[in-house]
């Protein structure tokens, strides 16, 4: 889908506060009206910065919530407005709850066979005797495109969660969402890994205290150190933004 982009001050946030955005995604859930959600990172801000294709996606999702401590700091700076981290994961496992348990339909799009199903089965496994979730990987080409979207539109979820790392779960969304025949749609990035065990998440005292990433850290170091250098551009490019008060100039 094609539409001028929005502007919006900061980094493009359009809802500060859990409350909020739980609320939005609830409203389009009890309308069926599509949304695409965007939890958006440094690195995708980074992105946005620098290509305008992606920068017209983020501008045009009409829920982006700031997931990760540099996103409030940044948001929080050039705002002035109060901001919570609104994680991805916890987003998304939040409208699970909130969409299986009132007897609605999930779809999970990426990741490796096995894996997704795994997720699927794992989620399941909350609900026993439920038929809502449905699945499929995320390797396929351009070609069968038509055919992915026909079959998460069968389905008519009342959420769709595709995790196929940023950009290419984003541009999906926003290419098919009129076609997807789903309430809302959001971007997980790896979350599958969680889901289905593959890794595990930080203990809840570092999710609390806001420094999963220094877990993260501890527990793979070889990853988290290839961030640093995007995170020191992250912030370099708040300070340079600063004036203008938005992330996106058109």
């Amino acid at each position: 889908m094609n539409r001028d982009p929005i502007e919006r001050p900061g980094l493009g946030i359009t809802h500060h506060l859990w409350s909020d955005a739980k609320s939005a995604i609830l409203d389009h859930i009890g309308t069926f009206t599509p949304v695409h959600v965007v939890t958006i990172t440094p690195e995708m801000c980074l992105r946005a910065h620098r290509d305008e294709k992606f920068a017209g996606i983020i501008s045009n999702a009409g829920i982006v919530v700031p997931d990760g401590v540099g996103v409030v700091w940044g948001e929080t700076r050039l705002t002035g407005k109060k901001v919570e981290k609104i994680p991805g994961i916890d987003l998304a496992s939040w409208a699970i709850d909130e969409v299986i348990g009132n007897k609605g339909r999930i779809f999970l799009l990426g990741s490796k066979p096995d894996l997704v199903e795994k997720a699927a089965v794992e989620i399941g496994k909350k609900y026993p005797g439920t038929d809502s979730i449905k699945w499929r990987d995320g390797y396929f080409d351009t070609a069968e495109t038509n055919r992915v979207v026909d079959e998460i539109a069968a389905h008519e979820p009342h959420v769709l969660l595709v995790g196929m790392g940023s950009p290419k779960q984003e541009e999906f969304i926003a290419h098919n969402l009129d076609r997807l025949k789903c309430a809302v749609a959001i971007g997980v990035g790896g979350s599958f890994d969680i889901w289905s065990g593959l890794i595990k998440r930080a203990p809840e005292f570092f999710q609390a205290t806001g420094t999963e990433w220094l877990y993260r850290t501890f527990t793979q170091p070889s990853a988290r150190l290839k961030r640093i250098p995007e995170l020191w551009r992250f912030t370099g490019l708040v300070f340079k933004i600063g004036r203008s008060r938005k992330l996106i100039s058109h």
